[in-house]
């Protein structure tokens, strides 16, 4: 059967030794042979009751592309003592000979005491020689000592700055983490969503007559809703750490935020505005002395388009159509990043500097 979801009965506290043997009858097929487990890294996943069928449906799409060992911890500190695991495992078919692969998941719902002391569950249930992925979908607190022996365990944390209800703090947060070297590498899913609209800004400078333009910027607009301002922050940081802008002044009101930057062209004023009535990200236009460069959505959002103006004569254009940008494609994007992303590094120092201007 391709695409198959098999089960164990589960519940109640289980032993290491218990679990890999129900996970290997989840693996045999009818006919008695045993499917092969196909996991190229461990994901542990750390999130609460609400989130969980989201956070549940998201790794088993990510089954697919990046076979896993899924840990899911459902944590309720607050919770009476008590330990449930459950066991899953996806299998299809792969390849011309028909063989079957299976990725697995262990799910752990714990709560009070043990749900402080989750990498005593995790760490042995790691399939070892492959890396670990560690992933908190909501809010986390870096400073809790749950929260360092957790990333102890990791290669790659992945994290969304906007979770927490002070995005702004998370930020500072996620720099401070990365002062320290014994940190794992960190991806922020805020950055991942940058992604297509650092490549289509990239791409308006990408002819030749047009690449001298990006010294020549004296002012750039991003627009963005309520919720978006990680994500405008983290694209200013970009540009500022990739153009090489130094940051000599801030000031904010209640929707707009102004930073003065100094450059190759001399004085860049940026204007961050949470004016979009939809989206996190809507636009973000740059002037030169004589053209504009554009990247907005369109197309009840499901488009981005790029434009490139010389007053009100349109030298360029072009249309992308985003796809499909849920939870679960974001993951997949960080499940593919090896090592320290040093571009978004730099980029979140430059908006952590905005933050403290």
């Amino acid at each position: 059967m391709i695409g198959e979801s098999r089960e164990a009965p589960g519940g109640g506290a289980m032993s290491v030794a218990q679990v890999e043997r129900e996970l290997g009858k989840l693996r045999t097929n009818e006919d008695g042979t045993l499917a092969l487990r196909s996991s190229v890294l461990n994901l542990i996943v750390v999130t609460d009751e609400e989130s969980a069928p989201e956070v549940t449906d998201s790794v088993s799409k990510l089954a697919g592309r990046y076979p896993a060992r899924a840990i899911v911890f459902i944590a309720d500190p607050d919770g009476e003592r008590n330990v449930e695991v459950g066991l899953s495992a996806f299998c299809n078919i792969r390849g011309g000979g028909g063989a079957q692969v299976c990725a697995e998941q262990v799910t752990i719902h714990a709560e009070g005491p043990p749900a402080t002391h989750l990498e005593s569950f995790a760490g042995p249930l790691l399939i070892p020689d492959l890396p670990v992925f560690l992933w908190y979908p909501g809010e986390f607190s870096p400073r809790s000592p749950e929260f360092a022996a957790m990333a102890e365990l990791a290669d790659r944390v992945i994290l969304d700055s906007a979770a927490a209800g002070n995005g702004e703090g998370c930020l500072r947060e996620i720099a401070a983490l990365l002062e320290d070297p014994a940190t794992p590498a960190i991806g922020d899913l805020q950055w991942v969503g940058l992604s297509p609209w650092r490549s289509l800004l990239a791409d308006t400078f990408g002819s030749p007559e047009r690449a001298g333009e990006l010294e020549k910027i004296e002012r750039v607009e991003v627009l963005y809703a309520p919720g978006g301002e990680n994500r405008a922050l983290l694209l200013t940081g970009w540009l500022a750490s990739t153009l090489g802008w130094k940051a000599e002044g801030a000031s904010r009101d209640e929707e707009t935020r102004r930073i003065e930057y100094s450059g190759p062209s001399g004085t860049i004023d940026v204007e961050l505005s949470a004016g979009s009535p939809d989206a996190r990200l809507r636009r973000i236009r740059l002037y030169s002395e004589g053209q504009s460069f554009q990247v907005s959505r369109h197309r009840e959002l499901s488009d981005v388009r790029t434009t490139v103006m010389r007053g009100d004569e349109l030298l360029a254009e072009r249309t992308v159509h985003l796809g499909s940008f849920d939870l679960g494609v974001l993951v997949g994007e960080e499940l593919g990043y090896r090592g320290h992303d040093e571009a978004y590094e730099r980029a979140l120092a430059a908006a952590v500097e905005i933050l403290d201007l």
